[in-house]
C-alpha cells in the first residue's frame, strides 16, 4: 500500500525557499467513492501544477491500517519521508499520535474534511505548516433537515442512508440533520459500513428484508452521499415483486456531494435536491505550497462552501404531496 515516489534526499524540514519540485506529499484517503475519487483527482492535477510529487494512499476504511501506513512513512529513513501528508481520517479522532510523530519529523501535517482537536497544540511547536480545511458536515446535515422540512411539511417518514459510526463525517452530518429537521417528520436511520454505493446495496438490502418495512411508509430517502443513493435504488431494483420495486424507486430521494456529481442528477429529476459540497483537496496544497514558500502558517481552519440545489425557498414551493400512512 504504502510505495516509494520522489523524493528530496535532505530533511523535509526544508528552508521556505526551497523549491516545490522538491517536495514530496502524502494524500491519506479513508476508502473509496465517488468524493474520494474526485478529490484524488483534484489532488493530482494541483500537485503536477504545483511541481510536487503526489502519493495517494487509501486506507480501505480501516483506522489501524491508515496509522501503519503513515508511521511508516513519518518512521522511515530520513530521506525518504515526505515533505506533507495530507490526511482525511478514517475515524473521529484523526489519528493524534501520527500527528505528533509527523510534526516532529518537520512534515506537514494537513486534515481534510475533518475537525480535530489537537491542531492547535501541533502549531505552537511546528516546523512547517499544520493546518485544517473542511466542510461544515454539521451545516451540511441542517441543510438536508430544512430540505426536509420544505418537501415534507406535514411531516412524515425519511429513510436515512449514513456512514459508520465511527466517521465523524456521518456522525456530524446527522446531528445537523437532527439539528435542521421538522418534529414532525421520523428518520429511520440505515447504517452503511464502508463509503461505497456496493455497501450501502447491502445494507438497505437487510434492512428491505424486514417484516415491518413497506415503501408506504417512507416518503422521502436521504443520503450522505452520493453513492449510498445509488447503492439503495440497485437494492429497490433487485426486489422481487414487480409492485413494491416501483413504489421504492418512486420515492423521492436527496443526496449530498460536489456538484460535477449530483448537480445534474438534480436537474433532470434523477433526484429531488441536493446539497452540493466543495472539494477541498486542491486548496489545501494550494495553501500549502503558498505556507511553504513563505515560510508562514496558514489559518488553523478553512471552511468550504455547501449549499442547497435548488434553493429551499424553491422546494418549498413543490413540496411532496404524498400524505404520512
Amino acid at each position: 500500500m504504502v510505495g516509494t515516489g520522489t523524493h528530496n534526499a535532505s530533511h523535509p524540514a526544508q528552508s521556505a525557499g526551497a523549491p516545490l519540485k522538491n517536495h514530496k506529499c502524502v494524500y491519506a484517503i479513508p476508502g473509496d467513492n465517488l468524493y474520494l475519487r474526485e478529490q484524488a483527482s483534484a489532488a493530482e492535477a494541483a500537485a503536477h501544477r504545483l511541481g510536487m510529487a503526489l502519493q495517494v494512499v487509501s486506507a480501505e476504511m480501516d483506522p489501524i491500517l491508515q496509522s501503519q501506513q503513515l508511521l511508516a512513512l513519518v518512521q522511515g529513513k530520513e530521506a525518504e519521508r515526505p515533505n506533507a501528508i495530507l490526511i482525511e481520517p478514517v475515524n473521529a479522532t484523526g489519528l493524534p499520535r501520527v500527528a505528533e510523530a509527523a510534526v516532529s519529523a518537520g512534515i506537514a501535517w494537513v486534515v481534510s474534511n475533518a475537525q480535530v482537536d489537537y491542531i492547535a497544540k501541533l502549531r505552537r511547536s511546528a516546523k512547517a505548516p499544520v493546518f485544517t480545511i473542511s466542510q461544515d458536515h454539521i451545516e451540511i446535515g441542517r441543510l438536508q433537515g430544512r430540505q426536509i422540512a420544505a418537501l415534507l411539511p406535514q411531516g412524515g417518514s425519511v429513510l436515512y442512508l449514513r456512514g459508520p459510526a465511527m466517521s465523524s463525517i456521518a456522525t456530524r452530518r446527522y446531528e445537523g440533520l437532527e439539528r435542521g429537521k421538522p418534529h414532525n417528520v421520523e428518520i429511520k436511520s440505515v447504517k452503511v459500513q464502508g463509503s461505497t454505493a456496493d455497501n450501502a446495496c447491502v445494507a438497505v438490502s437487510s434492512w428491505l428484508n424486514l417484516s415491518t418495512v413497506r415503501p408506504e411508509g417512507t416518503q422521502l430517502i436521504v443520503s450522505q452521499n452520493a453513492d449510498f443513493i445509488f447503492g439503495a435504488r440497485k437494492a429497490f431494483e433487485a426486489r422481487p415483486d414487480e409492485s413494491e420495486r416501483a413504489k421504492w424507486l418512486a420515492i423521492p430521494s436527496l443526496g449530498a456531494g460536489v456538484a460535477s456529481q449530483l448537480k445534474s442528477l438534480v436537474d433532470h429529476g434523477t433526484l429531488r435536491a441536493a446539497v452540493l459540497t466543495s472539494l477541498t483537496a486542491e486548496k489545501a496544497l494550494n495553501m500549502l505550497a503558498v505556507a511553504v514558500k513563505q515560510g508562514s502558517q496558514p489559518p488553523e481552519n478553512t471552511p468550504v462552501e455547501a449549499r442547497s440545489h435548488p434553493p429551499i425557498e424553491e422546494l418549498a414551493k413543490k413540496p411532496i404531496t404524498t400524505r404520512p400512512q
